[in-house]
């Protein structure tokens, strides 16, 4: 019996394709988040301790 798996029907290299695509999206939006944190830490004084 065929597996009911759609995407195993498809293709072999689907799910890397898959997998490249997720792992350019995260790499974008992470480095967005980061530069974000870093430019709000030098701009606005995030995470800056108070000396006493």
């Amino acid at each position: 019996m065929d597996p009911l798996d759609p995407l195993s029907q498809t293709g072999r290299h689907l799910p890397l394709a898959i997998l490249l695509v997720t792992t350019a999206f995260g790499a974008f939006f992470g480095g967005a988040l980061i530069t974000a944190l870093i430019r709000a830490r030098s701009e606005l004084g995030w995470f800056k301790r108070e000396e006493e």
